[in-house]
């Protein structure tokens, strides 16, 4: 499978759309997220090929939920006005790192694919953050979780509307004289 599945990108909506309600918040759970998966990936790595199938998915279950747990205690001892946001979210990252780890996403060979994954999800809970807390000084009815969501569908109602707009052809003809 070389793309993320809808079930794993609507895990990480959930936390896109929850977490995003300011840009300190969004930029927590970004960091959070991160070093979660990174050391999910490295940890399974080294005990996947020791596993059968079923006591590999039980060992990315302990390591995921140890991960977040530990992250969310680090965070919410150094950085306490960072951990309120990403605080309900933690378990929402030890569940995408299952899934994840069940795609097969931890390969080896699919470096690209995850660094695409993490700068894409970071770039826009940053940006939808950034968004969020903008509008937020005239309207404080947009920190609120569903005006996430409706302002995270028009954003993607006007990505939509632009690709339709302005195709990308890597294969278009010249015209001939």
């Amino acid at each position: 499978m070389n793309r993320v599945s809808w079930p794993t990108r609507g895990l990480l909506v959930v936390a896109l759309v929850g977490a995003s309600d300011s840009l300190a918040g969004a930029l927590g759970l970004w960091l959070a997220w991160a070093l979660v998966i990174l050391g999910h990936g490295l940890a399974m790595r080294l005990v996947r090929p020791r596993l059968t199938t079923g006591q590999c998915l039980l060992a990315s279950v302990v390591v995921a939920a140890t991960l977040s747990a530990c992250t969310g205690l680090a965070v919410q001892a150094w950085a306490l006005e960072l951990y309120r946001s990403p605080d309900v979210y933690m378990g929402w990252i030890a569940l995408s790192c299952v899934a994840l780890e069940q795609q097969g996403f931890f390969v080896e060979s699919r470096w690209p694919g995850q660094l695409r994954l993490a700068g894409l999800f970071g770039l826009s809970l940053l940006g939808l953050g950034a968004l969020r807390e903008l509008i937020a000084d005239g309207l404080a009815l947009t920190l609120l979780a569903p005006a996430g969501f409706i302002l995270l569908g028009l954003l993607l109602a006007a990505w939509q509307a632009w690709t339709i707009a302005h195709p990308s052809s890597s294969t278009e003809e010249t015209p001939r004289s």
